[in-house]
């Protein structure tokens, strides 16, 4: 699960600069994660319901366990995207 490519199967761009490149994603993943948090607990205000601070604790832990692998996927993403530009000339040469 959440494991990325060597290489792009068309432009063969290797997506892994060095050993252990994803790990810096954590960083990014912690953000995404606070942000699920956020948001969970700001549903819970906006809808008006009254868990207590226990069951907000409870419900966030739930939506980050659901979201788990949505959120490393996206991190790595994210993380990917601050080394890796868009360049539409291989796009091009690629199709």
């Amino acid at each position: 699960m959440n494991k990325v490519k060597k290489n792009c199967p068309k432009c063969q761009l290797k997506y892994s600069i060095e050993p252990s490149f994803y790990t810096g994603s954590m960083y990014v993943s912690y953000g995404v994660g606070i942000a699920v948090a956020v948001a969970v607990y700001v549903l819970t205000l906006i809808f008006g319901l009254d868990f207590g601070p226990t069951g907000i604790l409870t419900s966030i832990v739930i939506a980050l366990i659901i979201t788990m692998p949505y959120i490393g996927a996206v991190s790595k993403s994210i993380w990917a995207h601050f080394f890796f530009k868009y360049d539409p000339t291989i796009l091009k040469k690629a199709a």
